[in-house]
């Protein structure tokens, strides 16, 4: 039989050797089983703390499908629908503007760019936020669009400390009076779309957005190490974030910097962010994943109905939303609600079979889900960029050949 726990463990031990990474905790269950579980390397290089199994991690954008599941919680209880304008639960969305480019960028910056404002021909939807179409950007330097964000994410930061915490849907309301990148619809573009959902849920509940993740999906499946803030009884237990050290190849420093203008993370979030800003156990996101493994049903216990995870991980853009599509991590994808699925696996370059769906963090977390046979795969780390590389791709061909 083959040594499946050998050769993750050689992957494992050649990149953390290599200054890949710190350490890492990998887990794979089919049909409910656990076939693999391991925990490699450091959660703290400096104090010399190897990893372990129920180690708090930063989920970044694994935040993202949680916020889906939310959101289709609503759905089912016929409280929103998805072709629902924003501005009906968010005023600033009301009279949606685009910002549309005099001249074309030099090396994709439009900083130096004259850009014009422009009605957009129709609402953002909450479908358009929950497929990436929205136009609603991230910070950056690419677009008219994407630098006002930043504009607008550089006042949250610095300014709004003073408040008190100001919240989700401040945030949301703020980034809905910034011009998009593109009309509604047009094509698809990663940005703030989850956080605005975060917003939208709070609103159409009543309840805070954590309270609503905590009450109807972290408490019921026993997701007890989840949530916006680092519980007490967790701070020793929460691995450190790294990045790679640009002046020494192979060596890591900790990474010290704000993220997505979640200010004081995890201590004191300025806000609960639906599509960065959650913390968890890969135990504690395995109940979560093998929920929609079984169709939104784990441990006896109901999240979702089948129809709503089928709708889930099936592709929602049109042919030309696809083009769009151009991360190498989603070479074969469609994409909807949140999370991408594969439909090509020879584009992938994968043995997985078409059908598996899921997501990662921008520091590392992933997770997949195949329905067929149940199976998950989750692989976490800290390590800033790391979301979906050469060794995640690794990991994914020795857990399929299990």
């Amino acid at each position: 039989m083959e040594n499946f726990a050998g050769s993750f463990e050689n992957i494992m031990n050649r990149s953390i050797a290599a200054g890949r990474f710190s350490g890492a905790n990998i887990l794979v269950l089919r049909d409910g089983e656990e076939l693999h579980f391991g925990a490699y390397g450091y959660a703290n290089i400096e104090n010399k703390t190897p990893m372990g199994r129920d180690f708090v991690f930063r989920l970044f954008s694994m935040s993202k499908p949680v916020t889906a599941v939310a959101v289709l919680k609503l759905v089912e209880r016929g409280i929103i629908d998805l072709t629902d304008p924003v501005e009906n639960y968010l005023h600033g969305f009301a009279k949606p503007r685009v910002a549309v480019l005099d001249e074309k960028p030099v090396g994709g910056d439009a900083r130096p760019c004259r850009y014009h404002i422009e009605p957009a021909k129709r609402s953002v939807t909450i479908a358009d936020l929950m497929n990436m179409t929205s136009g609603v950007a991230y910070p950056g330097i690419e677009s008219p669009a994407h630098i006002e964000v930043g504009q607008c994410l550089d006042f949250w930061i610095n300014n709004l400390r003073s408040y008190d915490r100001p919240g989700t849907v401040d945030f949301a309301n703020a980034l809905g009076r910034c011009p998009l990148a593109f009309q509604p619809g047009d094509h698809w573009m990663y940005g703030f779309s989850a956080d605005i959902l975060g917003a939208v849920v709070e609103v159409a509940s009543g309840r805070s957005f954590g309270s609503f993740l905590r009450d109807e999906i972290f408490s019921p499946l026993g997701m007890m190490n989840t949530g916006f803030t680092l519980f007490p009884d967790a701070k020793n237990r929460f691995t450190e974030a790294y990045e790679a050290n640009s002046e020494h190849p192979g060596v890591l420093k900790p990474f010290k910097d704000l993220n997505l203008g979640l200010g004081d993370y995890p201590d004191r979030p300025l806000f609960e962010s639906g599509g960065a800003g959650l913390l968890s156990t890969i135990d504690d996101y395995s109940k979560f994943a093998m929920m929609l493994a079984n169709e939104g049903e784990y441990n006896g216990v109901r999240i979702l109905s089948a129809n709503s995870v089928r709708f889930m991980r099936s592709n929602q853009l049109t042919s030309r939303q696809k083009t769009t599509l151009n991360w190498d991590s989603l070479k074969g994808h469609g994409y909807g609600n949140l999370v991408r699925m594969l439909e090509d696996p020879a584009a992938f370059h994968s043995i997985a079979p078409a059908g598996e769906f899921g997501w990662d963090g921008w520091m590392g977390t992933y997770f997949v889900v195949e329905p067929a046979s149940k199976t998950v795969i989750l692989f976490f780390r800290q390590l800033t960029g790391a979301g979906f590389d050469d060794i995640t791709r690794l990991i994914r061909h020795v857990a399929y050949s299990m």
